[in-house]
């Protein structure tokens, strides 16, 4: 890929701060309690998902130092154990140290990228959940990571505030898993508001929608709305996808 891989990066870093900025103003107008409330996850708290998000950070940075040196680097020293661990110590931090670890990580992971090589851009490397990916995707993995679990805090921002690129994006990157290795309910995602068509499945129904409705149904963070089945009926519900 070359320069064209490098112009994906440099977008994708930039995209990256973006997000993490918005992120951070959301995370500025919390309180200590809503910082305790629950979240859309089931069993976890805001802190629990900010936590979450640092340590995605962190963990990204390890896949960038592979992705640039060649060096084997798991992405998470102690595994998913370690890191499910780390989750649960951090949840329990001030709202001050949480914010603060959320910047710190995000910080981080920019500078991994700084004098990325060009070597690095076509490396794989391995992530925690088994899949691959190439150096130049990691700062798009991020901003998924980011956007996904902004919408997670329950704080008012949703999937109604994705770009219509991001969401065809996220789908490109996670319809193939679909198609592979989950019992996926739907065959084919069509969009409605713009190019796009992804199958999920070998055979079944049609289901049709804006980007941003077809991303946040596959994702599991919508029911639905807004999206209709060829074959009539209400929509179901997507497989868990992580």
């Amino acid at each position: 890929m070359g320069l064209a891989a490098m112009g994906v990066v440099l977008e994708g870093i930039d995209e990256m701060v973006q997000a993490t900025d918005r992120l951070l103003a959301t995370v500025d107008e919390m309180t200590e309690e809503q910082l305790r409330a629950p979240s859309r996850l089931p069993s976890w708290t805001r802190a629990h998902v900010l936590t979450h998000v640092a340590r995605n950070a962190d963990g990204l940075a390890n896949l960038a130092h592979a992705a640039r040196t060649g060096e084997d680097r798991p992405m998470y020293a102690g595994g998913r154990e370690g890191r499910d661990a780390d989750i649960e110590a951090g949840a329990g931090r001030h709202l001050g140290d949480v914010r603060l670890d959320l910047a710190d990580s995000a910080e981080r992971l920019l500078a991994s990228f700084a004098g990325f090589p060009d070597e690095g851009l076509e490396r794989e490397v391995a992530m925690s959940s088994g899949a691959t990916a190439y150096g130049w995707e990691i700062p798009l993995l991020r901003v998924r990571e980011v956007e996904i679990h902004h919408v997670d805090l329950g704080t008012g921002y949703s999937p109604a505030d994705w770009s219509p690129e991001f969401a065809a994006r996220t789908l490109d990157q996670i319809a193939p898993l679909f198609r592979s290795a989950r019992e996926c309910p739907v065959g084919v995602l069509e969009a409605t508001d713009g190019p796009g068509e992804w199958q999920v499945a070998g055979e079944g129904p049609r289901l049709a929608g804006p980007r941003t409705a077809l991303a946040a149904w596959l994702t599991g963070r919508s029911a639905g709305d807004g999206l209709r089945l060829d074959s009539g009926g209400p929509v179901p519900a997507a497989p868990t996808w992580v």
